[in-house]
């Protein structure tokens, strides 16, 4: 069975011409950064065994990150799952075998998407610095308290309870889905007992 994965890294992006009509869809919206086998619907992906051919439109929807875009082609390849890269027509099994050339191609792409982001980070540090020395920089807009407190109330009697039973913070994050930063945040905030 073929699926489709579509990544894009904002809800402001459009991924329509990720996708097809008829066809098992995997929509994920996160940064390329992350890791693939982290990212909730990749991981529903790697569940579905009735996968046999996965297709995406181009190599950087897998990551932008070259170890991990291989790690992710090897997986799938060990399991004898195609990746079909849409924009290049090109299969990393080919009649039941590994596509050599296809590996060589998808590691040259893998190295450009990395260094895109590289130089992004880069560009993104240099206006930091120069905004910084002309008194101009702000940092990132925060949220408002308020947005904070009516996203998070729910989650704070599940987090004290899981407090007072012994649970760590590594556990609790993973078990409400909430990042360790915020899960920080919610807790300095009941401690302090500012009312969420």
């Amino acid at each position: 069975m073929k699926a489709i994965y579509s990544r894009i890294s904002t809800v402001t992006q459009n991924d329509e011409g990720q996708i097809a009509d008829g066809v098992l869809c995997y929509r994920e919206t996160c940064s390329g950064s992350i890791l693939f086998m982290e990212r909730p619907k990749a991981k529903e992906l790697i569940l579905n065994k009735d996968v046999t051919e996965i297709q995406i439109r181009e190599v950087s929807r897998l990551g932008r990150n070259l170890s991990d875009i291989l790690k992710t082609i090897e997986y799938f390849t060990n399991k004898r799952i195609d990746i079909y890269i849409e924009n290049l027509g090109l299969h990393t099994i080919v009649n039941g075998k590994v596509n050599s050339t296809a590996t060589l191609i998808i590691s040259v792409l893998g190295s450009v998407a990395q260094m895109e982001r590289d130089l992004l980070i880069e560009r993104t540090q240099i206006g930091v610095n120069i905004a910084k020395a002309k008194g101009l920089y702000k940092g990132r807009r925060l949220g408002t308290i308020q947005n904070f407190n009516v996203k998070y109330r729910s989650e704070i009697p599940k987090i004290k309870e899981l407090i007072a039973k012994g649970v760590s913070k590594k556990d609790i994050s993973k078990n409400l889905n909430i990042s360790r930063v915020t899960l920080d945040k919610i807790i300095k905030r009941v401690k302090l007992n500012i009312t969420l």
